[in-house]
């Protein structure tokens, strides 16, 4: 078996550990010119999932058990990450690849307009597409911190991202489930006794796939250096010209100071700061309900 259908298997196994019946599927995209993999699920208004850092579309899983019900789901696999094409990022101005992938991505799924969750760096490649084109977004959800919203950066990764030839390092330690149990401990603050192993069994496979390999380690050192925030990646300066409405929900042991981020927040028009006690870097792992809970909200408004 093979690094790919070896991902596929435990893609599968995921989706249906949390209920999901998705099909898997390959769009055509104009900008970049690739082809990307999207999970698509559920039935209702649409809901773009975009992953964040080293990840796959299919991370959202436990999420998207909980939504179904309620809307039409596309997780997609970013450029260079799960069954997407592989992309080189070197030399690439990042926002605006992620206003051009996000803007290629609805037109390749036929939408008009969705909303958009994104988590970390889908967290910015979803900040980045509402700045550029508000007209085809009708809300945007992050869910926890995401990539340029402050100018803070947690010190791992402007040390991983600021040493040459520390991220390939760093990649290349990843694929185990010890590695994977003590980044998800120390730098995102997850509590993994409330995730299943067969999620960080699937990461591992994902870490493995061809496409992905090189990329990580490659696109740290374009977001981040031991001084911070690369020129660009930074966005809150832009933050007041969103004039959809944008749901925030962070927890007290995330990779940003939470008082930041609600001041960023507060300088959205319509902007909502969600607080989640005991919550790490990925809410939609560990408290998924409420997560669910608070999307739903956001939808009704």
């Amino acid at each position: 078996m093979d690094a790919t259908e070896q991902f596929v298997g435990l893609q599968r196994r995921l989706l249906a550990h949390y209920g999901v019946t998705a099909s898997s599927r390959f769009v055509d995209l104009a900008q970049p010119q690739m082809r990307a993999h999207v999970l698509e699920a559920g039935s209702g208004e649409p809901l773009v999932l975009i992953h964040g850092g080293d990840g796959e579309g299919v991370n959202w899983a436990a999420l998207m058990g909980l939504l179904k019900s309620h809307a039409t789901l596309y997780a997609v696999d970013r450029p260079g990450f799960g069954l997407s094409d592989a992309f080189d990022y070197r030399g690439v101005e990042l926002r605006q690849h992620a206003a051009d992938f996000g803007a290629s991505l609805l037109d390749a799924l036929g939408l008009e307009s969705a909303t958009l969750v994104g988590g970390s760096m889908g967290g910015f490649f979803s900040l980045a597409v509402a700045l550029a084109h508000p007209e085809r977004v009708r809300r945007v959800v992050l869910t926890g911190y995401a990539v340029g919203l402050v100018s803070d950066v947690p010190l791992p990764l402007r040390i991983i991202g600021g040493i040459p030839g520390l991220s390939q390092r760093f990649m290349n330690e990843r694929p185990s489930m010890e590695a994977q149990l003590k980044q998800y401990r120390g730098m995102f603050h997850v509590d993994v006794d409330r995730i299943p192993p067969l999620y960080f069994e699937t990461r591992i496979a994902g870490i493995g796939l061809p496409s992905e390999q090189g990329t990580w380690a490659a696109l740290l050192p374009r977001i981040t250096g031991l001084c911070g925030l690369r020129p660009g990646v930074y966005l809150g300066d832009d933050l007041a010209r969103l004039p959809m409405p944008v749901l925030v929900m962070m927890g007290d042991h995330d990779m940003a100071p939470v008082e930041a981020v609600k001041a960023a927040v507060a300088g959205i028009p319509d902007g909502r700061f969600e607080f989640m006690p005991g919550v790490g870097h990925f809410p939609y792992l560990e408290a998924p309900d409420r997560t669910a809970e608070l999307i739903l909200e956001h939808l009704r408004r």
